[in-house]
Formats: structure tokens, C-alpha cells, sequence
């Protein structure tokens, strides 16, 4: 289940990850706007003092929301999920910064892109950071990366002019991360070749991390991953893939029990596995490896 801010469909997303995965996943969708009537739409549009998100409507304008409203409906719909009613939840958003209380086994965009610049950022690496609206480059307050090298400038996907310009701003960084879902990877392409740097692309992160929770199931050679990578995920049982996934989303070992449905001390074992198999000692080398992996 895609769990989107927006409204449903959003296969100009969707569709891409899914080729990327090559899995048989049968894909649902909800959308956080779905069903709103315009009125009830603009009563969630972003007031002044407002931390704001943008997102698609399904006739493919764009609305800016308020951040913590959107996010307490969302959270309000995860939460209605019924135990083992999907196999996945994937919450797809860059933007909402909260924790979502699920009973499925959940893949937050955000988490896994937070836990992702921090990895990279606490390597000694300067990180830039594209973001979708200009008032989220002031808006970013992410306590975690308070004591980082991080820059921020804006463009909205597919503009070719705000992208070379937000290239310029992050002149000094050394890797440059597209931090929202709606960047495509046809401007992963054009902001790697035009600054001749690696570029993180949000959608690869999400799909890394689908591709790990669901490899028990359907399992898969992922095309493109380093032989290296695909070699060692194979030691890992499919629980310790899961495990993998939600501790590369910075996940406690509390959270993770409660979205698999084991205990703390079980996951504690399963995450100590993980780490020999994969021939890592840190949380933050895990997390840039599979950084790596999903962006060859």
C-alpha cells in the first residue's frame, strides 16, 4: 500500500519504482487528499507560521499543504490499517517529519532519506540538498543534521533552469541529494552529468528499501546492484533483510519489533546478524552501503 499526500493515482511515481524493483507486487494506493471536496482541500492549504509540503492533484496541479496537518491525517489512515492487511506500507512522502504508527511493516520516505544525508554528511562529506519550494530551503530544521555540513537550495522538478542554478548554490558539496519524491530520474541524470558529482535520488532510496523488505518473499536479483552487495544480502535470512531496511531508516530496535511483530531482544539479535553478515560495525556504514548499492 502507497500511502500518498496527494491524491491517488500517482503513477507519474509509482510506475517508475516498480520497474525499477521488477517484483510481482500488486500495488494499492490511498491518497491523503482523496475524496476531499476543493473546500475541504483549501482548509489544508498552508497558513502563515506554517511548515508547508507540495504535492499532486489527480488532475496534476499542484497544491502546497500544511505539513502538520497533512501529516495527522496521514497518520490517522496508517493507523487504521489492520495487522497483516499489506505486506508493505510505504509512506511516500520526503517532507513529514514524524514517526507513523503501523502494524505492517512500513518503509517512511522521510526516515530513509534523513537517515541517508546523515550517513553521508557524518562520513566528512559536504551534502547539498535540492528541495521541491523555496521556503522549505529555510524551513529545514532537522535537529539530526544540526551539526553537519549541509546546504540547501530549491527547484522544482523537471525545470532545468532552477536546477542549474541550485547546482551553483551547491558549488561546494560534494554529493547532492534530490530530497523529494517528485524529482524524477530523468533529473537525477541531468544534475549528475551538469555537476559532474554523484546525485541520490529519493525514488531509488524508497525502491532500495521495498526491494529489501519484500526480498523474503519475491526474491529477486536487483539489476545494476554491485555483485559485491547482492553476494552478501544473500547470507542474510529474509527477516534479517527486513531488519536490515528498517535499521537503515534510523529505526529503534522497539520500533522495528513493533511494525514485524517480534520482540525488542529478537530484533536485537537479528540486527547483530545483519551487521557480521554484511561485514559492517556502524549503523551509518550500513546505511552508505546501501546508499551505494541502489545508486550504481
Amino acid at each position: 500500500m502507497f500511502l500518498s499526500v496527494g491524491q491517488s493515482p500517482r503513477a507519474d511515481i509509482i510506475d517508475e519504482m516498480l520497474d525499477s524493483l521488477d517484483l510481482p507486487i500488486q500495488a494499492m494506493e490511498i491518497g491523503a487528499l482523496d475524496g476531499l471536496s476543493q473546500a475541504q482541500v483549501h482548509d489544508l492549504r498552508v497558513r502563515p507560521g506554517e511548515l508547508s509540503i507540495i504535492t499532486r492533484m489527480a488532475d496534476g496541479s499542484d497544491v502546497v499543504v500544511s505539513k502538520p496537518r497533512i501529516a495527522e491525517r496521514m497518520a490517522e489512515i496508517a493507523a487504521g490499517f489492520q495487522p497483516g492487511q499489506y505486506d508493505l506500507v510505504v509512506i511516500l512522502s520526503t517532507g513529514l517529519f514524524r514517526d507513523f504508527e503501523s502494524t505492517c511493516p512500513t518503509v517512511n520516505a522521510q526516515r530513509a532519506m534523513e537517515s541517508t544525508v546523515i550517513s553521508l554528511a557524518a562520513a566528512g562529506s559536504r551534502v547539498g540538498l535540492i528541495q521541491p519550494l523555496v521556503q522549505q530551503v529555510d524551513e529545514l530544521d532537522i535537529p539530526a543534521l544540526s551539526s553537519y555540513r549541509i546546504t540547501a537550495s530549491h527547484a522544482a522538478d523537471g525545470d532545468k533552469a532552477l536546477l542549474a542554478s541550485a547546482i551553483l548554490d551547491l558549488a561546494d558539496c560534494e554529493i547532492i541529494v534530490l530530497n523529494s519524491v517528485s524529482f524524477t530520474e530523468s533529473d537525477r541524470q541531468m544534475v549528475a552529468k551538469a555537476s559532474g558529482k554523484p546525485v541520490i535520488l529519493a525514488r531509488r532510496i524508497i525502491a532500495s528499501a521495498i526491494r529489501l523488505l519484500l526480498h523474503g518473499t519475491h526474491p529477486a536479483t536487483a539489476p545494476g546492484v554491485a555483485p559485491e552487495f547482492s553476494e552478501k544480502l544473500q547470507r542474510l535470512t529474509p527477516r534479517e533483510r527486513q531488519v536490515l531496511s528498517l535499521v537503515a531508516e534510523g529505526l529503534s530496535n522497539k520500533a522495528i519489533a513493533r511494525q514485524l511483530g517480534i520482540s525488542p531482544k529478537t530484533v536485537e539479535i537479528h540486527r547483530s546478524n545483519v551487521m557480521s553478515k554484511m561485514e559492517v560495525s556502524t549503523s551509518n556504514t550500513l546505511i552508505r552501503m546501501v546508499v551505494a548499492a541502489g545508486h550504481p
